[in-house]
């Protein structure tokens, strides 16, 4: 029989795995709900119970679904976890809200964050510094911006998802290195995602400012630096570091979620500009983020602390941790370096010295304060599964389906 404790979406996310464990490390029960793609959740000693629901890709029925399970049993919170059940919910939440607390922020903030060129409006009210961007309404104006503009460059949609009828689009932004290859990416995302931004390329490092709020005051904060990513062009992180939290990061992250009145947990995402050392913006995450894993090794306990702000109110603030704590998400690590090293075309121009730098420092196993994700020696289970899933992850590599942790570009 389920007793209370937290509802977590999204079990087949491995992100589910920390939260999972945070929360039950503490004593709180955990149910994860599922679809059937990859059940990270139901392979944790630390997930009390599992509970099928339709693809998050059907709003409708999804959103549907969960209403009837918190209806039928009382949970204490329910925690979204990446957008697919974060706008679901969000967009229902005064009905599923009747019978579960949701620790997010409001429908109209998450939309602002969500849509990438509201953010960087936002960004540009509050004197947060972005990467120059362009903005094209017609074929003409994008001819000329991808003979002016200086390559590499970036285009980015908007949303990183959408939704039409039942098939939800999923799709990131990448570099482009001609005139030519910008039109045509541009013209190809911009058939389900209409409008994607084009955006000077910044040199330099990411980092990811985790952030916990309570109804507009910040009560955590921890600074992830990264150092790769998958895909190399911008996707998740998966090879990233504790590190102290720059003050004008933190400025720049309390002003935009302070002007957003900002509730539960959210990323802000920066690009330290090697040509002026100023921090640019790149987008604010209002969700759960895929180093999580990485800030809680380090001593902030995002699940749980979001947990105590559901059930008790609030809770005493944490602003300092350990530096130095290092993750590696394995299975996107491998497709990294084959990516590097086989695919001309997705090769980060941010990595200097060539594939075969990018090779040496890769191949460091072991460094103090390194950890693996997913990897617990009393509940190994998840890492297990997600080690002997990196051959499916290299076909769809070698297939060019370059998309995070499996997502494909078209979801039914």
């Amino acid at each position: 029989m389920i007793k209370g404790g937290v509802l977590v979406a999204e079990g087949e996310n491995p992100v589910a795995i920390p939260i999972i464990r945070s929360l039950a490390g503490k004593g709180v029960n955990v149910t994860a709900m599922a679809g059937t793609m990859r059940p990270f959740a139901r392979l944790s000693k630390y997930c009390s119970n599992l509970i099928l629901v339709p693809s998050m890709t059907r709003e409708k029925e999804y959103a549907a679904t969960v209403e009837k399970i918190v209806k039928k049993i009382k949970f204490d919170a329910l925690f979204p976890i990446f957008e697919w059940s974060l706008i679901p919910i969000s967009k229902n939440r005064d009905r599923i809200g009747r019978y579960v607390r949701i620790p997010i922020a409001s429908h109209e903030a998450i939309l602002r964050c969500y849509d990438k060129l509201s953010t960087l409006k936002l960004a540009m009210e509050k004197d947060v510094p972005v990467p120059k961007t362009y903005l094209v309404h017609n074929f003409s104006e994008l001819r000329k911006v991808a003979e002016e503009i200086t390559y590499p460059a970036v285009v980015k949609p908007r949303w990183s998802m959408v939704w039409q009828g039942d098939k939800a689009y999923y799709r990131r932004g990448g570099f482009v290195n001609s005139p030519e290859e910008l039109i045509a990416t541009y013209i190809s995302i911009h058939r389900y995602f209409p409008f994607p931004m084009i955006q000077e390329y910044v040199p330099g490092i990411n980092f990811s400012v985790a952030a916990l709020y309570n109804n507009g005051r910040p009560r955590a904060f921890c600074c992830i630096k990264v150092y790769r990513a998958w895909p190399p062009t911008g996707g998740n992180s998966c090879y990233r570091e504790s590190v102290e939290l720059d003050n004008g990061m933190r400025a720049f992250s309390e002003r935009l979620l302070g002007a957003l009145d900002w509730h539960g947990i959210a990323e802000v995402e920066f690009r330290l500009d090697a040509r002026d050392n100023v921090p640019k913006l790149m987008e604010i995450n209002p969700r759960f983020w895929g180093s999580l894993c990485v800030a809680i090794k380090a001593g902030v306990d995002f699940p749980y602390m979001l947990y105590r702000i559901a059930v008790d109110g609030d809770i005493n603030g944490v602003f300092s941790y350990k530096i130095g704590v290092k993750g590696r998400y394995l299975e996107q690590e491998l497709l990294y370096i084959i990516s590097m090293l086989f695919q001309g075309k997705t090769f980060n121009p941010s990595v200097k010295g060539g594939r075969l730098k990018a090779l040496m420092n890769w191949l460091r196993f072991y460094e103090h304060g390194l950890f693996y994700d997913l990897f617990e020696w009393d509940d190994p289970a998840p890492f297990l599964y997600n080690f002997f899933s990196c051959p499916f992850g290299l076909m769809r590599l070698f297939r060019g389906k370059n998309y995070a942790w499996g997502e494909p570009g078209v979801r039914h």
